[in-house]
């Protein structure tokens, strides 16, 4: 009978090898591929090391060879997934500019929740298109299919320069998410595909910091185009925001095409030596991700009786439930109700809280990776925002402490990247199920605020949502989602570790040679 869990990770530490193979109170040593050599700079080998920096880009010990295939990484496969998601969110954020900037007197929109309701045909077309584009990745090349879910969505997006109704509007949006759900998950599908475990944090962050980028750059565009393009070509500036948001797009779209390297399984890209697609395969068979499973009629049997799609789902359907990702939106509309700040205004003070998104996506990720939990991190986070929606629950007189509560909510978004780069490293080598699991949850987050921000949060009732209760009902959900990220998730992890464990205990012979 083999030994089935000789290379399991213990502990939930996605670095730490079974006990017996090392001394962990030793320092840095590292295990060649070769044995009975010492290891070398040329050498594949596998770093092992309790102390790690906080700031830190490559783990100790990493080769140079390791080295430069990771800097190609992440000048190709990352810089794309970055800039991808920065027009995504540019392009789910252009619609609440523009309606502060303009469109809502100049179509007369207000009373309806019209823009609540663009909202909601956005997250239909999530809850569908999800889960089905990332089972799509794996059969169809992604830089085939990624960047043209990103042409369809922009064409969509420069049609609503000739809206004038709010039906118009709510179709067009729901086109728009449909092929724009293809890009968080998507994206963090392929990042696991390519980068370890103590890895992903950090790129996860940066990469979904790319997108608080492009909602920030959406208020400082609107701004400009206001001050500059209000009323060029006979359109109001709101109206020109698609249009520019749709040429930025396309460039991208064709950086994608040429660049992106698919997976280590189908690459071809011409920047990437035939060792390099050898080692970018062994780096992840070494940690046991290597990709087992495949499209056929056991898949769904796997994907069902899996705990990760239920754990990590709650999860995102909680971060989804407090609402805040339309916290911005909001922001907005009460500094339009104060009466004291211009339209650039309007759109530039919010980009504060993309700042503070940014700052929470950073440390958050490598705080992350230098702990090797996830847990103490989103309840660490889940606290500062348990305070946030206290203060818009109590809505008090104070401006300014209404104000720093709008901004420092910004530490919502770094849940994200934790989460993704959770699911990434807890599913292991089953593509399908990472896949699926990354899109459902998505999916099932839009699905269940749906009727809620409806609901709880309906634009009419902007900002303080008296009559709804709608900050104390994101308030519960704050903590909710604060205890299961904190450790409800780490609690099953451990638990189903532990079932595994005694499991191979039964079937493992007794072995005394390590």
């Amino acid at each position: 009978m083999r030994r089935q869990n000789a290379a399991r990770p213990e502990n939930g530490d996605p670095t730490a090898l079974p006990s017996g193979l090392i001394d962990h109170k030793e320092p840095l040593t590292t295990i060649s591929r070769s044995q009975g050599k010492p290891p070398t700079e040329s050498d594949n080998s596998i770093p092992i090391s309790n102390e790690r920096r906080w700031f830190h880009w490559h783990e100790s010990g990493t080769s140079k060879a390791d080295k430069k295939l990771i800097f190609k990484l992440d000048w190709f496969l990352l810089s794309f997934s970055c800039l991808y998601f920065f027009i995504k969110q540019l392009d789910g954020n252009n619609i609440s500019n523009a309606y502060v900037s303009g469109m809502k007197e100049e179509l007369g929109f207000g009373p309806g929740n019209e823009l609540s309701w663009m909202n909601t045909y956005f997250n239909i077309g999530q809850i569908v298109g999800g889960p089905l584009s990332n089972l799509a990745l794996t059969v169809i090349r992604p830089r085939f299919w990624l960047p043209g879910c990103l042409v369809a969505w922009s064409l969509f997006v420069l049609f609503l320069f000739k809206c004038n109704t709010a039906s118009e509007f709510y179709g067009l949006r729901f086109c728009i998410g449909f092929f724009e759900s293809a890009a968080w998950p998507g994206v963090q599908y392929v990042l696991g595909c390519w980068y370890r475990k103590s890895e992903m944090a950090r790129r996860s962050g940066l990469f979904v910091m790319s997108g608080v980028l492009g909602q920030m750059f959406s208020g400082y565009l609107q701004s400009a185009l206001f001050t500059g393009m209000e009323g060029k070509g006979g359109m109001s500036s709101w109206r020109w925001l698609f249009i520019f948001d749709f040429v930025l797009a396309v460039p991208v779209a064709i950086y994608g095409i040429i660049f992106y390297p698919d997976t280590p399984e189908n690459t071809t890209a011409f920047y990437l030596s035939d060792s390099e697609r050898q080692r970018a395969r062994a780096r992840i068979e070494e940690e046991g991700r290597t990709p087992v499973g495949k499209m056929d009629r056991t898949v769904f049997t796997r994907i069902l009786t899996s705990w990760q799609l239920y754990t990590f789902s709650l999860g995102y359907a909680f971060w989804t439930l407090t609402c805040g990702s339309y916290v911005t939106q909001y922001f907005s509309i009460w500094l339009k109700s104060l009466n004291i700040y211009s339209v650039p205004q309007i759109n530039n003070i919010p980009t504060a809280l993309g700042a503070v998104n940014f700052f929470f996506m950073l440390t958050s990720g490598f705080v992350a990776d230098k702990i090797g939990r996830r847990g103490p991190v989103c309840f660490a986070v889940g606290c500062l925002l348990t305070f946030c929606f206290a203060v818009f629950t109590a809505w008090p007189a104070s401006r300014h402490l209404k104000m720093a509560a709008f901004i420092l909510s910004g530490c919502y978004g770094c849940y994200t990247p934790l989460l993704a780069g959770w699911v990434n490293s807890s599913c292991g080598g089953d593509q399908q199920l990472r896949a699926f699991t990354l899109a459902f949850m998505v999916s099932l987050g839009q699905a269940v605020v749906i009727p809620f921000q409806q609901l709880q949060f309906p634009s009419g009732e902007a900002p303080t949502f008296t009559r709804t209760h709608g900050w104390v009902s994101g308030l519960c959900f704050v903590i909710i989602l604060t205890l299961w990220t904190g450790f409800g998730i780490e609690s099953v992890e451990w638990l189903v570790g532990r079932k595994e464990k005694g499991k191979s205990v039964i079937v493992d012979e007794p072995n005394n040679d390590v």
